[in-house]
Formats: structure tokens, C-alpha cells, sequence
């Protein structure tokens, strides 16, 4: 058997009306993606992807090795351009905001949107006490040295 559903747009969520007329409330778009590609220099590494992301959901890409995962995922938090010739084209909004935007500081995007990557990448002009602290320091006004000692 095949529920169908009715959507309505709503400031905040997608609620929809079963067909048994039960009603059901999807969470608001967190991450939205639309037409958007990555490229390394002229190739071409991810093709023109459109999603939605749910708040408070939990969403997983899989694929195999260089099918383009982590550049996609890259690309949310705008760690993508880091790498010289790379660039994103499409819309990439989180809460709303284009990420993307003119005038948008990639360093406070990735504040809001942070990577866990699957093996360590410490800056490697940092120490490894200073990687640990990089994001304590990026957030918090001061810290004292008894303070980054505890961190550490």
C-alpha cells in the first residue's frame, strides 16, 4: 500500500496531510543545494546536485573511493576553494544564508558547519598542541596558558 501526501510550504516546516488525513510535520530545510557542481581547476568533480537536508536529521553519502563525498561535504563549510583552482558554481544555503554570498566570511561558515575528518589533518604549520586549541582560540575571547594546558 502507497501513502500519498499533500504539501504545503510553511515558514518554518513542510507539513503534510495523509491521505487518511493524519497530519505530519517534516523539519525545516537546514541545508538546501541546488544546481550545484565542484571543480578542480577545468574537471569537473561533482555534477549538478540538488538536496534538502532536514534539521535535526541525520543524513549519510555513501559511494565509493572518489565518487566525490568529502568534496561535496567540503564544499558546505567552503573548505573546498581552499585548494588552489577549485571552485563551486550552483546555491549553497545553510539556515538560509547563502554561503556562498558575496561578502560571506568563509571563516565564520565554518564556525556553524564543522568537518570530522577520517584521518587526523592537523594544520601543518601548527604544533599539535596548537591544532588542538585552534578551535577554542577561533571561539573564545582569551584563554589563559593553565587553561590551554587543560584543553591540551
Amino acid at each position: 500500500m502507497t501513502t500519498s501526501y499533500t504539501y504545503t510550504e510553511t515558514p518554518n516546516a513542510q507539513e503534510a496531510i495523509a491521505a487518511d488525513g493524519t497530519d505530519v510535520t517534516f523539519n525545516p530545510t537546514a541545508i538546501s543545494v541546488r544546481n550545484a557542481s565542484m571543480y578542480y581547476g577545468e574537471h569537473l568533480a561533482v555534477e549538478d546536485v540538488t538536496m534538502d537536508i532536514p534539521e535535526h536529521s541525520i543524513t549519510a553519502f555513501i559511494g565509493p573511493s572518489g565518487c566525490g563525498k568529502s568534496t561535496f561535504l567540503r564544499s558546505l563549510n567552503r573548505m573546498h576553494e581552499v585548494i588552489p583552482g577549485a571552485y563551486v558554481t550552483g546555491d549553497i544555503r545553510i539556515g538560509g544564508a547563502d554561503v556562498y554570498g558575496k561578502g560571506i566570511d568563509p571563516v565564520l561558515v565554518r564556525r556553524k558547519v564543522g568537518m570530522v575528518f577520517q584521518k587526523a589533518n592537523p594544520f601543518p604549520t601548527m604544533s599539535i598542541a596548537d591544532n588542538v586549541l585552534a578551535g577554542v582560540r577561533l571561539n573564545s575571547k582569551r584563554i589563559s596558558k593553565s587553561q590551554a594546558n587543560d584543553i591540551v
